[in-house]
């Protein structure tokens, strides 16, 4: 124990910078606790404010080198996108200087995630529009497969699709328990057995995927038949419409996956890559700066202690698991 006269003067080292970036973005925990926890395990001793935590994560933030993170996503044959928002006290509108600053309320911000099997990068917008797609500089210059949930703006980046084929069961499941249309559920079997027979085989032969294009094509035509059928006023048209019209003009990209096995199923990657965002939101509250959301994409986009710690000290690699 130390009197006030007596405290000895205390420099931070790359430990504790590294626990406290790694508690403050891994773990999820806000400014003030954080700052109350290392309070309580020095005895005191070690008084960080919320400011200088927030320094901690600038100094990190710097030093990530999101060049070459953007470098082995544009490498990659597959690149999974999705975004979600996050609440922050600021926002910088595309053009100004300065983030627009709002003391009593919060603006939605936008936090894209771009991945592939070795590499994450978040970015973040005031938006999601195309503008912050643009300015990210990433899916413009991607040139392989581009995985996403039906956003319509992806569609012209990247040379093929594969939309998310747990989407369209989660939506085709929902047009049946929902609306009683007994040919979604019809359809939906159809299409996670289409995803069973890939998860067996290594390819797949030309016989069995021209059979699985035929029954695609013989289920719309059904499917249109029972559309016609509905009144625009009936239970469950207004639903059942734009459904069957997106699996018509879009049937390239939900059969990708089986035409193409680098092509995913799913997009469930990008979605857990956003999870922890939103956890983070749920535990710690909004963001309080521009800067501070920026800072976070950047040190989630990488991971792990050794990794984190690396950026403070840049010791030799961590060995391999």
């Amino acid at each position: 124990r130390y009197s006030t006269n007596q405290m000895p003067n205390v420099s931070y080292g790359n430990n504790l910078k590294t626990i406290s970036v790694l508690l403050s973005n891994e773990g999820a925990i806000s400014g003030n606790r954080l700052s109350g926890f290392f309070h309580s395990i020095s005895h005191g001793l070690i008084n960080l404010s919320e400011a200088t935590i927030d320094k901690f994560n600038c100094e990190a933030a710097e030093k990530v080198d999101i060049e070459a993170l953007k470098r082995d996503l544009k490498n990659g044959e597959v690149m999974h996108v999705d975004e979600t928002l996050l609440k922050c006290t600021q926002v910088l509108e595309y053009g100004n200087p300065t983030p627009k600053k709002s003391d009593k309320s919060t603006f939605n911000v936008t936090i894209r995630t771009h991945s592939n099997q070795t590499t994450t990068l978040y970015t973040v917008n005031p938006h999601k529009d195309d503008k912050g797609v643009q300015k990210d500089g990433i899916i413009p210059s991607f040139c392989g497969i581009l995985s996403h949930d039906h956003d319509k703006k992806y569609y012209k980046y990247g040379n093929f699709h594969a939309t998310c084929g747990a989407h369209l069961s989660r939506e085709l499941k929902g047009l049946h328990v929902l609306y009683k249309i007994d040919w979604a559920d019809k359809f939906r079997k159809f299409y996670v057995g289409i995803n069973d027979y890939k998860n067996k085989t290594e390819e797949c032969e030309a016989e069995k995927l021209f059979e699985f294009e035929s029954t695609y094509d013989d289920l719309l035509n059904e499917g249109t038949e029972i559309l016609n059928k509905m009144s625009q006023e009936s239970f469950g048209y207004k639903e059942f419409c734009p459904i069957l019209k997106r699996l018509k003009e879009y049937k390239n990209s939900y059969m990708l996956f089986i035409r193409d096995y680098k092509a995913p199923f799913t997009n469930n990657q990008a979605e857990r890559d956003l999870r922890p965002c939103k956890t983070k939101q749920k535990v710690s509250g909004c963001f309080h700066s521009w800067n501070g959301v920026i800072c976070y994409a950047k040190i989630r986009s990488h991971d792990l202690f050794c990794i984190i710690n690396s950026l403070f000290t840049n010791p030799a690699p961590c060995p391999a698991e």
